[in-house]
């Protein structure tokens, strides 16, 4: 598993139970549930931007996400898709014009679904890395890294790695902020080691936070972000996210005229102040990306 695809699966549980249980159905279409930033855009006008004319089904962007990783992505108590990724979705297809639909496609097919016109777009907190940018065209949309959480009031006093060394630290296992934790204590802590307590699951890692058995916890910054917004009474985030990475809309790169009316689109609810506010309302301001930063990847290498 990639690390673009990190912990989706070991979410799951944590989707269980922040969203009453309700089961995932297999893939398929599904209506992205209206929110606030949505309903303001919902009513397409004519846009500047010319729309695509080749897309997989008329009027409508299709974009293919696996809705497993909340609060960029997943299917709330009325099988509806919900997250930050899925307001972008609808807020670009506005800015051309058409609707946006979600096609639920699991991680390890996504690419692939893509490239065989399954869909328009993806669009699933995917890590721009050189590999996959071998692939598929990228239109930036995002930023996510690592986070470190603690209890609310931190009062261990904790706002840098380094305040780490020396303290307890939960983490999931195989994770990259596992590696983060061995990283620092063949470093900075190697004279005052961190008490790394490894879990299978993100949710079980960040309960023991909650029960006081250990003094932080190391997350994807997306995915911390989103348990402060669940118990902020309980949670806050310790200092900045770190090892910060692009993420990426997908393209098929044979299709240009996608490619940049997407472009122009998230250029677009960049600078009338929808991207901010989709950001603020799943507090995921840390993953700003900049407007210089937002740009078409070069085309994948033929060779």
């Amino acid at each position: 598993m990639t690390a673009a695809f990190k912990g989706r699966i070991a979410l799951s549980a944590f989707l269980a139970l922040t969203l009453g249980g309700c089961a995932l159905p297999g893939p398929g279409v599904v209506k992205a549930s209206p929110s606030a930033s949505a309903l303001a855009i919902a009513s397409p006008t004519p846009p500047p931007i010319t729309p695509p004319t080749n897309l997989v089904r008329p009027g409508t962007v299709t974009f293919l996400s696996d809705t497993t990783y909340p609060p960029q992505e997943s299917m709330d108590t009325n099988n509806q898709a919900v997250g930050f990724d899925i307001d972008i979705a609808q807020a670009l297809a506005a800015k051309m014009g058409l609707t946006a639909t979600i096609q639920k496609t699991d991680s390890p097919q996504i690419v692939g679904a893509l490239l065989a016109k399954k869909g328009d777009a993806i669009i699933s907190a995917l890590q721009v890395t050189p590999d996959l940018q071998r692939q598929v065209a990228l239109v930036a949309y995002f930023r996510a890294g690592q986070a470190i959480l603690v209890r609310k009031g931190n009062s261990a006093g904790i706002t840098t790695l380094s305040d780490l060394c020396g303290k307890k630290v939960s983490v999931q296992v195989q994770s990259p902020e596992e590696n983060s934790i061995d990283e620092l204590n063949g470093a900075a802590c190697k004279d005052s080691k961190i008490n790394k307590q490894v879990y299978p699951t993100d949710l079980q890692a960040v309960l023991i936070l909650k029960q006081r058995g250990v003094d932080a916890a190391l997350d994807d910054s997306p995915v911390a972000a989103y348990f402060v917004k669940q118990t902020p009474d309980q949670l806050e985030q310790a200092g900045s996210p770190f090892k910060m990475n692009a993420e990426g809309i997908g393209i098929d790169p044979k299709n240009g005229e996608l490619l940049k009316a997407m472009q122009q689109a998230m250029m677009a609810i960049y600078q009338d102040g929808t991207y901010r506010q989709i950001l603020t309302k799943w507090n995921l301001l840390d993953g700003e990306i900049p407007a210089s930063q937002i740009v078409v990847t070069p085309s994948p290498s033929t060779s």
